[in-house]
């Protein structure tokens, strides 16, 4: 069957035939063919190009591949809408609003300006010796073994216990915190309301502990911020901790996995990383690059065309953004991973006004990890005998890791 091809749900009548492709985001058979998630979407570039396209599955939807138009769908929220833009759509009685993701300008600044001081360059550096010791024990803790599971004894721990700590959560709830990250990044219409639903209750319970006592942390902060003259209400602080709950508990995990995978493949790298450690942030870049984890959800916000695609208010649009990372014209090469290239200006963060708040912390959990790694450990490789494991989501993940190195 062509790629240019409907097989399930009606196609509207303004689309093009010609821009119709057969591709599930969340169980794409292009995925099992190439074995990885980026390599799935590797291969539905190779068939379809990059562009603007429709595709029937999941309700049917646009989506986005071409990396200039990504950067560009992105700057342009009254075609793009980020209000009302859950992927898949949710009925409109359950759809959360969690400023600033779920606002659009001018409206999200208000709420975005809070956030950029509770994650500024100067609070993140402050994190930095903590979490380059716990790194370090972490490793520590495995180095002896000859072999892990990092995904679940580095890569999961690493940034999630430091957010909790950061929030101002009860570490004791690490696993079922991590379940409900999961659930929201999933397809299921009923899994994302209930971690919805957990969070809120969890933080309202939370925040009435800090209106009576102040503590260090960030839901401390959060009541202690004015927008318009103001606190924040309860329904925008449940938004926000919907918001920080879901990219905190799962999005850095997966930077890391991907990463390290390439890493345990590549000796060569190793030995020059090794060799010269100040290179280790020039490699994490090309890690974001080349492995980049998130999509970006919007809804057409009216009537319009783009590119020659006719969109109709209400339809949902994905944003590839791992794939225009993968794009030549952008990325000569695209899927060589390349310390030396020249331009590493990827959009794994997103670009325009919902570009990522906690990228600085992203960052800085990325080269801390790998500096103590190649500081400690001797060359890594994947288990031949154990596969990795992924799982496609709205932020797709690693689900098992299996590394393994010489004793020595």
């Amino acid at each position: 069957m062509s790629a240019h091809a409907a097989i399930d749900g009606e196609i509207p009548a303004h689309v093009d035939p010609a821009l119709v492709v057969d591709f599930d985001y969340f169980a794409d058979r292009r995925y099992s063919e190439a074995g990885s998630p980026h390599g799935g979407l590797i291969r539905l570039c190779e068939e379809i190009g990059h562009g603007i396209f429709w595709t029937p599955r999941n309700g049917g939807h646009w989506f986005v591949t071409d990396h200039e138009m990504l950067f560009e769908a992105a700057r342009m929220p009254e075609l793009f809408s980020s209000a009302n833009a859950s992927f898949p759509a949710l009925p409109p009685e359950e759809e959360p609003h969690y400023p600033p993701l779920s606002s659009d300008p001018p409206e999200h600044i208000k709420y975005r300006l809070p956030l950029m001081r509770a994650f500024s360059p100067e609070r993140i550096r402050a994190l930095g010796g903590e979490i380059r010791r716990f790194a370090g024990e972490l490793i520590d803790a495995v180095a002896a073994r000859g072999s892990c599971d990092f995904f679940e004894e580095i890569a999961e721990p690493l940034p999630i216990i430091t957010f909790m700590k950061l929030m101002g959560y009860d570490l004791a709830r690490y696993r079922e915190f991590r379940e409900w990250a999961t659930w929201m990044c999933q397809p299921d219409p009923d899994d994302k309301v209930r971690a919805y639903v957990n969070t809120v209750a969890m933080t309202r319970e939370l925040l009435d502990e800090r209106r009576a006592e102040r503590r260090d942390d960030l839901l401390s902060h959060l009541l202690d911020e004015m927008i318009d003259g103001r606190p924040f209400t309860q329904e925008e602080l449940d938004g926000i901790c919907i918001l920080l709950f879901g990219a905190g508990l799962d999005t850095v995990v997966n930077s890391l996995c991907f990463g390290m995978a390439h890493l345990a493949g590549d000796a060569a790298l190793q030995h020059r990383l090794r060799a010269d450690p100040a290179l280790i942030p020039e490699a994490v870049e090309e890690m974001l690059r080349r492995c980049s984890v998130g999509m970006a959800a919007r809804s057409v916000g009216r009537d319009g065309t783009f590119h020659g695609a006719t969109l109709k208010a209400g339809e949902r649009v994905t944003l590839l953004l791992p794939v225009g990372n993968l794009d030549p014209k952008a990325f000569p090469d695209p899927t060589r991973f390349d310390l030396d290239r020249e331009d590493k200006a990827h959009i794994t963060f997103n670009s325009g006004p919902h570009r990522c708040v906690g990228s600085h912390l992203a960052r800085l959990e990325m080269v801390t990890l790998f500096e103590e790694w190649l500081k400690r450990m001797p060359n890594v490789r994947l288990d031949p005998a154990n596969p990795p494991g992924y799982r496609i989501a709205i932020v797709n993940a690693v689900t098992t890791l299996p590394l393994l190195w010489n004793l020595v």
